[in-house]
């Protein structure tokens, strides 16, 4: 049996009729696509013993913890590790049959590493690390002589570019609009990673409109912002929280939105620029944002 420790998702009999967010898609197309091979366990992160079994598979993410570092002090940190409770006899480190699958970036940022207890021992245990990101990374992690926790497993990577169900995206351009119309998407985080001062710079001064979707502002309201980078006001037009299956919100950045632009540091591969992708727009991209292609910009 094949155990995917991964955010504990649900299969629903519409499931594979839907785009949702991508750590949702991941766990989904798993499970759909491995269970046709083996018998497959769809489980969490979150969990500790699973099997006995010395011919079983584990295959999951760095166990992920959601609270803060702050909120971690008051309540404390995990118990749970599957990678270590797994381990068949004492004092092993873990199932030899145990695998990672995360995005990879040669230097994790903290808002990644503060969420993950147990990862260095995590990737030191695993036999194999599958890792999500652009060529640029895995180039990078293999050329480095650091001794960061990342460059200390290289020998364990197997590059794997993510993916999307991109026949679930309903609505799609057909057209451009004309010059002096055309307005620019940008969905992230904006984590320091993204990047997202240079967003700002890089359309300072054209005559268009940034839109910005993101979970990180949810006290803000609706409309056209200020952000300051070293003195400088830009402004762009936050439009809150998005749904990639509410049709509203599609038909709009169809119609709308000619360009997806992502100017991140270190980013493995934005997901948000595959979804952009597939609904027709043109991506504005840095190396680093984890995609290169000869139809990006």
């Amino acid at each position: 049996m094949l155990h995917f420790f991964w955010n504990g998702y649900v299969m629903r009999e519409q499931s594979l009729a839907m785009y949702e967010y991508s750590n949702l898609e991941i766990a989904k197309w798993a499970e759909h696509y491995l269970s046709q091979y083996t018998s497959f366990n769809q489980t969490s992160w979150h969990r500790g013993k699973v099997t006995e079994s010395p011919n079983d598979i584990l295959l999951g993410h760095l166990t992920w913890d959601s609270l803060s570092i702050e909120e971690q002090q008051t309540f404390g940190r995990l118990v749970h590790d599957w990678v270590k409770e797994n381990a068949l006899s004492p004092g092993a480190a873990a199932h030899p049959n145990t695998y990672i699958l995360t995005p990879w970036v040669p230097h994790w940022p903290d808002n990644w590493t503060d969420h993950m207890p147990f990862m260095k021992t995590q990737l030191h245990a695993a036999s194999k690390i599958f890792a999500l990101c652009g060529k640029i990374w895995i180039e990078r992690t293999l050329a480095s002589t650091e001794s960061t926790p990342q460059v200390q497993v290289k020998d364990k990577l197997v590059h794997c570019n993510m993916g999307l169900a991109a026949h679930n995206f309903r609505w799609h351009k057909t057209k451009f609009n004309e010059i002096g119309e055309r307005q620019i998407l940008h969905i992230s985080n904006l984590a320091p990673y993204k990047g997202f001062e240079l967003t700002c710079q890089s359309v300072d001064g054209l005559e268009t409109m940034l839109h910005v979707a993101t979970k990180s502002l949810p006290d803000r309201k609706i409309g056209l912002m200020e952000f300051h980078v070293d003195g400088q006001a830009y402004v762009f037009n936050y439009i809150g929280i998005i749904n990639n299956h509410y049709s509203v919100f599609e038909e709009w950045v169809i119609n709308d939105c000619d360009f997806y632009i992502h100017t991140a540091y270190e980013d493995a591969q934005a997901t948000t620029i595959l979804e952009n992708c597939a609904r027709g727009l043109i991506p504005l991209v840095t190396p680093e944002s984890g995609f290169a292609s000869p139809h990006a910009i």
